[in-house]
Formats: C-alpha cells, sequence, structure tokens
C-alpha cells in the first residue's frame, strides 16, 4: 500500500518533467520542428510578460466609495469557518483565541471543521477548547475529500441558518482585535457580495523578502483588479454573503485553488467582490523552501485550471481576471528543454543539416527564459522606494529561485495533469532545508552548457538562466531558516 502511494506521487512529480523531456528529445532530434514549438512559446511568454508589466505601469481607476444600502435593515450575523487538518493544537487554539476577542464585532458563531487527522492527541485539545467556549462548535471527520474545499463545504452545510455572511480564516491565523468588526463596516461601505482583504505574516523580519514576494499580489494585481471590479478570493480572511456562496454551490473540490475557481463562479453568477486593504490578521508563511514551492506549484497550476471559466465574463473583467490568475505562471520549461535539446544537438550531431536550426532554437530559448526572469523581477523593483534595496534583492531571488516550481504547475495546470492538494505543514520540526533535485540538476545543466557552449555565444546567458534558480535557494533557504528561529525564540 506504501509503495503504491510512493509510486503515485512520483508518477504526479513526474507529469510535467515527461513534457520536458520529450520537447527537449524532439529539440536535439528534430530542432527545426521545436522551433515552430518555441515560437508559440515566446509568443504566449510575451502575452503573460504584457500582463506583470500592465499591472505595473497602468494606473488603476479607483471606484468611487457610495453609501450602501444593501440589506440596510438586515443585521449582519457572520460564521467564521476554520478548516484544519492535522495542525498544530496549540497553534490552532491561538487563532481561535484572537476570534474570543474580537472587540465589538456583529453577532457570529466559529465552526472548527477538523478532517482526517489520525491522531486524537492533535485535535483532541482543539476539541476541548471549543467546548468550553460558547460560540465555537467543532466538528470532526476522517474521509473527507476535496481538502480544504471538502472541509469548508462541511462546515458550510453546518453554519446557522441565521448567518449572513460566512468568513473563512486560515488555522494559522491570528486576526486582529477589529477584524470582524473591519469585515462589517466594509460590507457596508463597498456594498459588495463578497469582500477580501490582504494577506499578512507574523514575525516576519528575518524574510522580509519572501513575505515582499508574497505580497506583491496584492500590491498589484488585487488593487488592480478591485479598481476594475474585477477581484476574486485568495482563500483566507475571506469574507462571503451567504447567499451567493449558496448559489455557486460552495466550494469545489474539483481544482487546487478552490478560492479562485470560487471568485471566478460568483463572477459569473453577477456578485461583485472588493478588495479591503487592511490588515485583518498575521499568518505563518511557509516553512522551508519545499513548502513555498508546494504553494506556489499549487497557485500556478490551480489557477489555470481555472481559465475555462473566464468565457463568461465580460471582456473588461475577464483581462483583469486573466491577469489575477497568471499572476504565477510561466513558460519556463519548454524553453529550458528546448535550450536543451538545442545545444545536445549542437555538441553531438556534428555538422548536419539542422545545425542553424538548432542555433536558432538555442537563441530563442535563451530570450525566452530572459524575458521570464525580467518580467518577473522588475515589478520587484518598483517597490525599492517602500521596502529598501536589500528587501528588493531578497524579494526577487525568491522569485528566481521559484520560477521552476511555477513552470512545473503551468504545464500541469495546462495539460490538466495537476496533483492533488498538498497542505503546507505548520510544524518547524517538518521543516528541511535541502536543495530539491530538480534545482540541483538545471544547476548542473548550466554549468555544463557554460563549459561547452557549442559555438553559441547566448548560449551562455542561457546557462546562467539555469543555475540562477538553485543560487537563489540559497539566499531564500537561509531567510527561511533565519524565519523559523525568529518563531522559536
Amino acid at each position: 500500500m506504501r509503495g503504491a502511494r510512493i509510486r503515485a506521487r512520483l508518477r504526479a512529480q513526474l507529469r510535467s518533467e515527461r513534457i520536458g523531456l520529450a520537447l527537449a528529445l524532439l529539440a536535439c532530434l528534430a530542432p527545426g520542428a521545436a522551433i515552430m514549438v518555441m515560437i508559440v512559446v515566446l509568443v504566449a511568454q510575451v502575452s503573460l510578460a504584457s500582463g506583470h508589466f500592465w499591472t505595473l505601469l497602468v494606473r488603476p481607476r479607483v471606484l468611487p466609495v457610495e453609501p450602501s444600502d444593501r440589506d440596510a435593515d438586515r443585521p449582519l450575523v457572520f460564521s467564521v469557518h476554520v478548516a484544519t487538518c492535522d495542525e498544530p493544537p496549540a497553534l490552532v487554539i491561538a487563532t481561535l483565541e484572537s476570534l474570543d476577542a474580537q472587540i465589538d464585532p456583529p453577532d457570529f458563531e466559529v465552526i472548527v471543521m477538523d478532517n482526517n487527522t489520525a491522531d486524537p492527541a492533535v485535535w483532541h485539545p482543539v476539541r476541548d477548547w471549543c467546548q468550553g467556549h460558547g460560540r465555537f462548535r467543532f466538528l470532526h471527520e476522517d474521509r473527507v475529500e476535496g481538502a480544504k474545499a471538502g472541509a469548508l463545504n462541511i462546515a458550510f452545510a453546518a453554519t446557522n441558518p441565521k448567518a449572513t455572511h460566512v468568513v473563512v480564516v486560515d488555522a494559522d491565523y491570528q486576526l486582529t482585535p477589529d477584524f470582524l468588526a473591519l469585515a462589517a463596516g466594509a460590507l457596508r461601505r463597498h456594498r459588495a457580495d463578497f469582500v477580501q482583504f490582504p494577506q499578512a505574516y507574523r514575525s516576519a523580519e528575518p524574510a522580509a523578502g519572501v513575505v515582499l514576494e508574497l505580497s506583491d499580489y496584492f500590491t498589484r494585481h488585487a488593487r488592480f483588479a478591485d479598481a476594475a471590479d474585477a477581484m476574486l478570493l485568495t482563500g483566507t480572511l475571506s469574507v462571503i454573503d451567504r447567499r451567493a456562496l449558496a448559489a455557486a454551490d460552495g466550494w469545489s473540490a474539483a481544482t487546487l485553488t478552490e478560492d479562485a475557481a470560487l471568485g471566478l463562479r460568483l463572477r459569473a453568477l453577477g456578485y461583485h467582490g472588493r478588495l479591503d486593504s487592511r490588515v485583518g490578521g498575521h499568518g505563518l508563511l511557509p516553512l522551508d523552501f519545499a513548502a513555498l514551492e508546494r504553494q506556489r506549484y499549487r497557485w500556478a497550476a490551480g489557477n489555470l485550471a481555472s481559465l475555462g471559466d473566464i468565457a463568461q465574463l465580460p471582456s473588461r473583467t475577464a483581462a483583469h481576471v486573466f491577469a489575477q490568475l497568471t499572476a504565477w505562471t510561466n513558460l519556463a520549461l519548454p524553453a529550458a528543454a528546448c535550450l536543451a535539446g538545442g545545444w545536445a544537438h549542437l555538441t553531438y550531431a556534428g555538422e548536419t543539416a539542422g545545425v542553424h536550426s538548432a542555433r536558432l532554437l538555442v537563441e530563442l530559448a535563451t530570450v525566452c527564459l530572459c524575458l521570464i526572469i525580467v518580467s518577473a523581477v522588475i515589478p520587484l523593483a518598483a517597490c525599492i522606494s517602500r521596502a529598501g534595496v536589500l528587501a528588493v534583492v531578497a524579494a526577487s531571488a525568491t522569485r528566481v529561485a521559484l520560477v521552476p516550481s511555477a513552470a512545473r504547475g503551468t504545464i500541469d495546470g495546462l495539460f490538466g495533469t495537476a496533483g492533488a492538494f498538498q497542505r503546507t505543514p505548520k510544524s518547524p520540526t517538518q521543516a528541511r532545508d535541502c536543495l530539491p533535485f530538480h534545482l540541483a540538476a538545471l544547476a548542473l545543466l548550466g554549468a555544463t552548457i557554460l563549459a561547452y557552449p557549442a559555438g553559441v555565444p547566448l548560449a551562455r546567458f542561457g546557462a546562467v538562466l539555469l543555475i540562477a534558480p538553485a543560487v537563489s535557494f540559497l539566499f531564500t533557504a537561509r531567510h527561511l531558516a533565519n524565519y523559523r528561529a525568529a518563531l522559536a525564540s
């Protein structure tokens, strides 16, 4: 049984790599045919890069805020849903205590939905804490399918019939004392069917670059979409009208990013959402680079799997939604495969008819990789004035290190081959600082091309780009190690 699970996991990890190997083989044996593929990839990457620069260069139009009379006579009642799975009990209880300490909130309940936690010693302390606090209800179920989406659907089914809105809070988020009051005011002020608050992180000074890289989504993409009335959901600190959530049939377990999928369905049904930029709580960063990679892969693959629903939206809204859903995607995998295959042809095939095609293929692939890195890093450079040079450099290193995992997620999302949802561990004892195999393999390939460029000067530059993620990993892993130390102190 365990061997079968390991083989299934290995197959899931190799889906995108198999596509890359096949493309590298094509580039090696038939570089002329691979050029056609590379041109398509380059054009698509230019489109993705234009989205990054669009949100950076165009000043968003701020929507006027009007007094709201939506359901003015309906008192707000919140049902706060906290989904947990094998989380450290002290971590979850700290989140619940921050909910219990809310100041001047509307009427609310809290449903803690623990799913698939096998060890009773993990979930019993949370259950016992809830039993001592009247507005808190604890549910535990095994064999829940659909990961977080499945757990949230169970909580939704158990919601107080009087509740007007569902509030989603991740198990590691400690809320500000006024969060629920802020949420109530935001609903009234924005006249929205759902409101999304930004994600923020506690004790994060040692990993300021990682935080800056993650917050770039809210700084650019989310604010830009909000100004165009095209805001989606991002999974935690989300406040959703109960009627809208019911009309959308709850959370979808068919995608890795149930939050973005729900936001799209709400948009297609005519519901509107807003971003409220005030910080309502602080969660934990991924504790090691492997967790950060899994998160980035999930965002890239899951969001791309939802792209088909864009066709239901008006064209202007669809453009802003597309920019949000592709914020993490890139086509570095086919570009790297074409670079490797073209270089191999030049190195081992000798003076054949395909030499000129292989040389052009290497050059196009290098240009594509350069475009990916530049379009990923330049938006962060715009933050120097408020974040400082060191933070921007660290954020850029984090983003470059995550390019390969986002590239894998992009391909798996496009081909519908993404694996199952994987939770992000919240225990420092589970953290590891090992160089991922795929980064080491890329660095080895890059070093080989750097030493033997096969007569293509631009190949050396492409080789440096292949090595860059492994070098950037070293900086990011050190910052995350410092972050774990700060949490432990």
